[in-house]
């Protein structure tokens, strides 16, 4: 953010920077995933839409704050500078993404938490069970553990989330003394909060919270901003979900930072007065 800031101090940096980080990073995503590209097939359209929506946000809003007095250039310039980071740090996210859904702690023991994910009936989802699936082999590999099912009950839901993810452990062969429920949380960081005593309980060296790869990075902030140590293990989703909920989570992230673009909006606009009137 503070080198997308300083291209203000000298304006034609500006397109140079956008176009140096967007091959940086579209070089790095495409070098890490190359071996899987098969897997990601489905999903490169959508993220390249994304990108050429955004960049045309940016190229439009450059076209247009020559052809306005200076004074109302200030909403076009701030929108430049915002667009430009939030493009960068995106590219970012998705490589972070395909981090942790690539590379599983290198920990001996541990307390996992399983982040539950909407059902229609007692049965879980497709994507529930992907997270179910990736702890049981998380698991495996380690010398001892414990799971927490973490996920309440809504209202169009049959059952907990808790219980049917509790339910397919055990169908799979989960010891159930190994597994808690915590059936009370309606969203992410309630799934964090209340299972906080359930880790309390089992005192084991690390906590890592399974969840979808898409979510990973927004649980593990909520879980730092409520002073949980946590590590994460993100589980695969299926292709038709995984466009739509990587920028919703990636928006979502991003929220969890107000006070940072808070300062960050005053420093731009700050800048952009001066540039106006220097």
């Amino acid at each position: 953010m503070l080198l997308v800031t300083t291209t203000y101090l000298n304006h034609e940096h500006r397109l140079t920077l956008l176009m140096l980080s967007l091959v940086i990073g579209f070089s790095a995503l495409t070098l890490s995933m190359f071996r899987h590209l098969k897997m990601y097939r489905h999903i490169m359209g959508p993220v390249i839409a994304y990108h050429l929506a955004i960049i045309a946000l940016i190229v439009g809003s450059l076209l247009v704050t020559p052809l306005i007095p200076a004074m109302l250039t200030l909403p076009f310039n701030l929108l430049i500078q915002l667009a430009i980071v939030f493009l960068t740090v995106w590219q970012c996210y998705l490589f972070m993404t395909y981090v942790y859904l690539q590379t599983a702690p290198s920990v001996t023991h541990a307390t996992l938490i399983v982040l539950g994910a909407g059902i229609y009936t007692e049965a879980v989802t497709p994507m529930l069970k992907a997270r179910l699936d990736r702890a049981i082999i998380l698991s495996q590999r380690l010398e001892q553990f414990h799971i927490i099912v973490s996920g309440g009950q809504g209202p169009d839901e049959p059952i907990s989330e808790a219980l049917a993810m509790q339910r397919y452990l055990i169908q799979q062969g989960i010891d159930p003394q190994h597994i808690s429920m915590e059936d009370q949380s309606t969203n992410t960081r309630e799934n964090i909060y209340f299972s906080k005593r359930y880790l309390a309980l089992h005192k084991l060296s690390h906590t890592i919270i399974v969840t979808s790869s898409f979510h990973i990075m927004r649980a593990l902030r909520l879980a730092e901003r409520q002073h949980v140590r946590v590590l994460g293990y993100g589980a695969p989703t299926p292709h038709h979900w995984v466009s739509r909920e990587l920028i919703r989570d990636y928006s979502g992230l991003l929220f969890q930072y107000p006070r940072m673009w808070v300062l960050y909006s005053i420093l731009q606009v700050g800048i952009c007065i001066l540039n106006i009137f220097s």
